[in-house]
């Protein structure tokens, strides 16, 4: 399942808008986390309701592949995108990368207050409100992928002080709606371009190149995987189960 989802960045995470979260087993759980926003336990606002099982061996395996080519020739992923964008201009304001200065995090207890405000000239007019991250290098400026824990919800997370809860209490790198509903049905890899940041400063800006960064990192996954492999687990599936 490929798409955009909020970022939940930690000291240990530097996840940044544009970057590619992708679901892996961690901390003891599948890859999804399934959670809900109805439920409360002792004045919070969330209660986990079990996660999901992991992606099938066959994209995890091209995980393991991908990462290793990543890591000897690093990714293309952003020529892959001006590829696209330099043979389709028209998509170019829609899908093209936004400037760095507009990647803003801000501090969990700044709530944007005003619905019909931008945050441009609001929540950003006080430096104090950001939390202060180092530029990437230039080696390091292309999208970042991170594989981990995915939450999935009946709605949309946007409080950050929740979002932090989870990324102590869960190892969460990112939140998404989709997931848990398709996966119930159908196993499958989840892929979530980075376009905001979880909580209630929207910024619609980076949705475009998101899902660009999604869908391009697909591509690559799916390229490691040869036709083969795919008959081959398709007939794994279809043994009975009683051999």
């Amino acid at each position: 399942m490929v798409g955009i989802g909020g970022g939940a960045p930690s000291a240990n995470n530097d996840i940044r808008l544009g970057d590619v979260v992708v679901s892996a087993p961690a901390h003891g759980k599948g890859g999804v986390l399934q959670y809900d926003f109805g439920k409360t336990i002792q004045g919070r606002s969330f209660q986990s309701t079990g996660h999901l099982n992991e992606p099938p061996w066959l994209f995890r395996t091209a995980m393991q592949g991908l990462q290793l080519e990543y890591q000897l020739n690093c990714h293309g992923l952003v020529s892959a995108i001006a590829g696209v964008l330099g043979r389709r201009p028209r998509l170019r304001r829609e899908y093209k990368r936004p400037e760095p200065s507009t990647d803003k995090l801000f501090k969990a207890s700044v709530v944007h207050r005003s619905p019909h405000a931008n945050c441009q000239g609001v929540c950003d007019i006080d430096p104090n409100n950001l939390v202060r991250r180092s530029a990437r290098t230039e080696e390091d400026d292309g999208p970042v992928i991170h594989c981990g824990l995915i939450a999935s919800a009946n709605q949309v997370m946007e409080d950050a002080e929740v979002r932090d809860q989870l990324i102590v209490s869960n190892g969460v790198l990112c939140f998404e709606m989709e997931a848990a509903g398709l996966m119930n049905h159908f196993p499958c890899l989840v892929v979530c371009g980075i376009c905001k940041f979880s909580n209630s400063h929207e910024n619609k800006e980076w949705q475009g190149y998101a899902a660009m960064t999604a869908a391009a990192y697909t591509k690559d996954i799916l390229s490691q995987i040869p036709p083969s492999s795919v008959k081959e687990a398709e007939d794994i599936e279809n043994i009975p189960p009683d051999g």
